[in-house]
């Protein structure tokens, strides 16, 4: 008995591992889709009405 118990753990923890890989693997490749390319304009930092580089406080 204590045997099928062990290797009921044992399945419950692979299943286990084989989830987080899949989620932590969709999470790697959804952040290198949203990677971005240095002439992409998002890139840059927010620039105020002047066109230097914005800290967010008005001119």
């Amino acid at each position: 008995m204590a045997k099928q118990q062990t290797s009921r753990q044992q399945q419950m923890d692979e299943r286990n591992r084989r989830e987080q890989d899949v989620e932590r693997n969709k999470d790697f490749g959804d952040r290198a889709v949203e990677a971005r390319l240095p002439d992409d304009p998002r890139a840059m930092a927010p620039r105020d009405a002047i066109g230097r580089p914005s800290t967010g406080e008005p001119i």
